[in-house]
């Protein structure tokens, strides 16, 4: 049990098989291949075939394509279809063992359901003060429907129209609060606040490791905290060519996922003319013999316990 032995098997398809990434509308993955000959799976846990529904939730993409690589028969060639976007990575790089065929398809679905959603309000409230500070916001934003057209809308009006209800963002740029602002942040908005000292975990730092702004919880929201203006003599961060993902990333509230990236880029390794890159492959798809082992050990135990118990009979004299 503790070496693994396995039963090498004969699959006349493995040769013949792509897989396909979750995410990739499966005529999508037809066309891109542009072969009928081969047998279209999932790449899901247990590969699935392409004509099975999948369930939802998160599927780990490079540890499948490991096993999709270890399970292929020497020789053969790992077809994978792919969407622009690939998530389930891990912290690796993949290292196949076989040559790969790896096609790319623009397949968007999400971005596509969020052109028809109502675009993500930012209202911006200034008074006369830091009205100038309004111009890094609007580029802000301008820069984030540049990736995401009409993703995003900003509403700016002076700090007298008071709280909004109905953005879930907030820029405060001004000195004076209304009663309200916590109370509206306590239901659940994210506001960053300009001119505000209190404490919070920092989020930006200029380059002498100095703090710029700070994040910190009030009841269901989260205040982003700028401890003077949103000015570049005050915060430098502004002129940064980075400011509207670090903004964006601040109000969202979490890290950009670390499992995720261009699927271009992340080809993984592939064998070339000089041999496999990873470990060799086997001679064909494999079974495990764990089972079989484990009956084994266990009929030889009740053997052993039948044969250690039992007295032979003994002659009277």
């Amino acid at each position: 049990l503790l070496a693994q032995p396995v039963r090498l098997r004969i699959d006349a398809h493995s040769a013949e098989r792509a897989f396909v990434v979750p995410g990739v509308a499966p005529a999508a993955a037809r066309a891109a291949l542009a072969r009928p000959d081969l047998e279209l799976r999932w790449l899901a846990p247990t590969f699935p075939s392409l004509e099975q529904p999948l369930a939802g939730g998160a599927v780990p993409i490079a540890s499948l394509l490991r096993e999709a690589d270890a399970n292929l028969a020497e020789g053969a060639t790992l077809h994978v279809v792919v969407p622009s976007t690939l998530a389930g990575l891990d912290g690796e790089r993949p290292r196949l063992a076989h040559a790969l065929d790896w096609r790319v398809v623009d397949a968007r679905p999400a971005a596509a359901a969020a052109a028809h959603a109502p675009p993500i309000r930012l209202a911006v409230r200034y008074s006369d003060e830091d009205a100038a500070s309004l111009r890094y916001l609007r580029a802000a934003v301008a820069a984030w429907n540049a990736r995401e057209p009409g993703r995003y809308a900003l509403d700016a009006a002076p700090a007298a129209r008071g709280v909004p209800t109905d953005a879930p963002w907030l820029a405060w740029l001004a000195s004076s609060r209304p009663s309200d602002l916590d109370a509206w942040i306590e239901r659940g908005g994210v506001a960053l606040l300009a001119h505000d000292v209190a404490g919070g975990e920092p989020v930006w730092r200029d380059a002498d490791g100095r703090v710029l702004a700070r994040s910190r919880v009030l009841g269901a929201g989260r205040i982003v905290a700028l401890p003077d203006a949103l000015s570049p003599s005050r915060v430098p961060a502004v002129l940064d060519a980075r400011f509207a993902d670090r903004l964006l990333d601040a109000l969202r509230g979490a890290q950009r996922p670390l499992d995720r990236a261009d699927a271009a880029t992340y080809m993984p390794a592939q064998a070339g003319p000089d041999g496999p890159i990873g470990p060799a492959p086997p001679a064909g798809p494999a079974d495990p013999l764990d089972a079989w082992l484990a009956a084994l050990a266990a009929l030889l135990f009740a053997c052993e316990r039948v044969l250690a118990t039992h007295e032979p009979r003994r002659a009277i004299a």
